[in-house]
């Protein structure tokens, strides 16, 4: 998932259901969301169809799957506290997004998988950020499904055996935003710990899910 600024959109804090208005850092989570599914679910039809293995062509089915959802889900949260969705993706996605569908072969399924994997990363810290502190329950919960999601496909980017250390993930995580809400303090920290580490259980098991239909093909 790409990070962007928060302050690309007008959206105005808007009065929450539960917990008071929401923090500038909530709406900049709802809105990260929104360009994530933008970029991830095309690219997820993609590779579901140019993937050269079967395992590359399972993770952009499941990827477009679940951001597909996703998509459902963020629009009924915006449309609740009256934040305004973009459209289109950044330009740093755009460029991204042509980058993955000019390669071919194997150069299109590494590409597929750093890229992803490394704007994965880059938004679980706030998405674990907003599950840990944010006061407002129907947050929370949006939080929750969205940090799954994220710690899955990670998880599901590397099964690939594609995922390597270079630039991608350096120029992926690249975010400025500097709210004083994005300070966590160590029992926020502690949590958000413990509730990747219960993700990523859950993970484990539909990656072997997929390894073994793999296999039987």
């Amino acid at each position: 998932m790409g990070i962007v600024l928060a302050s690309q959109q007008s959206a105005q804090a808007a009065p929450a259901s539960s917990g008071g208005s929401l923090k500038p850092v909530e709406q900049e989570f709802i809105t990260v969301i929104r360009f994530a599914n933008l970029w991830e679910i095309p690219m997820g039809q993609l590779a579901a169809k140019r993937g050269t293995t079967q395992t590359v062509r399972d993770v952009g089915t499941q990827i477009t799957a679940d951001h597909t959802k996703l998509n459902v889900d963020v629009k009924k949260i915006a449309d609740q506290f009256g934040v305004q969705l973009p459209d289109d993706p950044t330009s740093s996605q755009r460029s991204w997004i042509a980058e993955i569908s000019g390669k071919t072969g194997e150069d299109f399924d590494r590409t597929f998988a750093n890229r992803l994997r490394a704007a994965h990363g880059t938004v679980f810290g706030l998405v674990s950020e907003i599950r840990a502190g944010t006061t407002n329950t129907d947050i929370r919960a949006f939080a929750e499904t969205a940090n799954q999601i994220v710690m899955k496909h990670m998880t599901l980017l590397e099964s690939t055996g594609l995922v390597g250390d270079h630039g991608m993930f350096a120029e992926a995580s690249a975010r400025t935003t500097a709210y004083p809400e994005n300070s966590l303090g160590h029992k926020e920290i502690i949590l958000a710990i413990v509730f990747g580490l219960g993700a990523l259980g859950a993970t484990l098991i539909v990656v072997r899910t997929l390894s073994s239909r793999g296999s039987e093909r």
